[in-house]
């Protein structure tokens, strides 16, 4: 199902099924080509529909912009995996090998020697807890390629999520300081975005922590895997929900238009209309308040948007308008 707010000027969002989209709109060869593959899909969460934007996005069908972006952050995400399960491997001889490897250095893994080392010490951990040596590697390894999209709280290891979260506080701080010299309502709702960022980064934050405090718990990991491997399952599961759609919204602030203000007060409002608000069962009954003051702002601009017709707004809101309904759908 696709959902598309204020369609043909009408009250609330309607739901429509992705595939009648090519009997109610004109569909780009991009857009085609991606909803052909996810209505394929079995499995629709954030990472998988990610997957195949990417792998649309490198054909460049969308454009050599959007091929170029696509390429970049695979490169660097895959960048990072690698250089965290090496990280990885690193952290566990020196929380579990012993004084004979405390001293080794992550650039030794990359030798035969330091990998026999390394496997060594491991097997003498394996041994003194009663685990299979073939077991520590194997679950290292599924470890580090769980947490991947996390990854380590180390330069170059960091996972896209984690990536993502931070970039909420920089993208944050920037609509702040660019609404400090606006006009009151677009002030205003600058703000409410700088606050559902923030919030959002928070909650991201504290699923991150659990994350790194199992890293900091390796022999707990191997030792109790079945439990490590479905508690940091769920956490992470739970990262991609919650930080989903924000990606698109940051990219569209850092495509602003550096000079003319007039375009940035347009580019607020899609932010701001667009932002993800978390679902009230996923949040403590104190922040509930909040998060629906939030949506209801979000409707109240949305109605603004409705008046399209009605001689209350111009024609460049008209435009605007319609260019929301496009890219809403």
């Amino acid at each position: 199902m696709i959902m598309l707010p204020g369609l043909s000027g009408g009250l609330g969002t309607y739901e429509l099924p992705l595939d009648t989209l090519r009997e109610v709109f004109d569909l780009s060869v991009h857009d085609r080509m991606l909803f052909d593959r996810i209505l394929e899909l079995e499995d629709i969460r954030p990472q998988t529909v990610l997957e195949q934007s990417r792998e649309v996005g490198s054909t460049g069908v969308g454009g050599i912009e959007l091929a170029r972006t696509c390429a970049r952050r695979n490169w660097n995400e895959k960048a990072s995996r690698e250089l965290g399960q090496m990280a990885v491997l690193h952290q566990a001889l020196r929380q579990l090998g012993g004084a004979s490897v405390k001293d080794m250095k992550r650039e030794e893994l990359m030798t035969t020697e330091g990998q026999i080392r390394a496997r060594k010490a491991l097997n003498r951990f394996a041994s003194e807890h009663k685990v299979a040596d073939d077991t520590i590697i194997d679950s290292l390894g599924g470890w580090s390629k769980m947490i991947a999209p996390v990854g380590l709280d180390l330069e170059g290891c960091e996972g896209q999520l984690r990536v993502l979260a931070n970039g909420l506080t920089k993208f944050a701080n920037a609509i702040e300081e660019w609404a400090n010299s606006e006009q009151s309502d677009f002030r205003f709702m600058a703000g409410r975005v700088v606050s559902t960022a923030r919030a959002t980064r928070d909650h991201a934050l504290k699923r991150i922590t659990e994350v790194d405090s199992w890293n900091q718990e390796l022999g707990k990991v191997l030792t109790d895997w079945e439990r490590a491997q479905k508690d940091i399952g769920k956490t992470i599961e739970y990262l991609w929900w919650l930080l989903d759609g924000w990606q698109e919204l940051i990219d569209v602030w850092e495509k602003r238009s550096p000079s003319d203000r007039s375009k940035q007060r347009e580019t607020i409002e899609e932010i701001a209309s667009f932002a993800p608000v978390l679902p009230i069962s996923e949040i403590k009954v104190t922040e509930q308040q909040f998060w629906v003051d939030i949506r209801v702002n979000q409707m109240l601009w949305a109605g603004e948007l409705r008046k399209l017709g009605s001689g209350e707004i111009d024609a460049d809101m008209m435009d605007r308008l319609e260019r929301f309904r496009r890219q809403s759908a």
